[in-house]
């Protein structure tokens, strides 16, 4: 299956994006088949959305998604329009410094 998640963004808080990133993680080493991939979009440059291809659909999902707090990652229904392969890719948002 492939989910796409948005990830940080005009509105969210830089410790909550790390929250964000780190739920993303913790769900990788759990289903290390998982593989994802990050792209920025045009329209919000401090958004991420991340192609996440995995074995599990929606429901069963293990991940925290589109709960009502800041630090949920977001679960998008559809490929976003506008977007690019980031440069910058998994590890590097992964294992970037964190906010204090």
């Amino acid at each position: 299956m492939i989910h796409w998640l948005e990830i940080g963004g005009i509105r969210i808080g830089m410790k909550d994006e790390d929250k964000q990133w780190n739920y993303l993680k913790k769900y990788l080493s759990e289903y290390p088949e998982s593989k994802a991939t990050v792209y920025f979009k045009d329209s919000d440059l401090f958004a991420r959305v991340v192609k996440l291809e995995c074995k599990q659909n929606y429901r069963d999902l293990d991940l925290h998604c589109n709960s009502c707090s800041n630090s949920s990652i977001k679960h998008l229904n559809h490929k976003p329009q506008n977007i690019e392969l980031c440069k910058n890719q998994l590890d590097y948002f992964l294992n970037r410094e964190r906010v204090s």
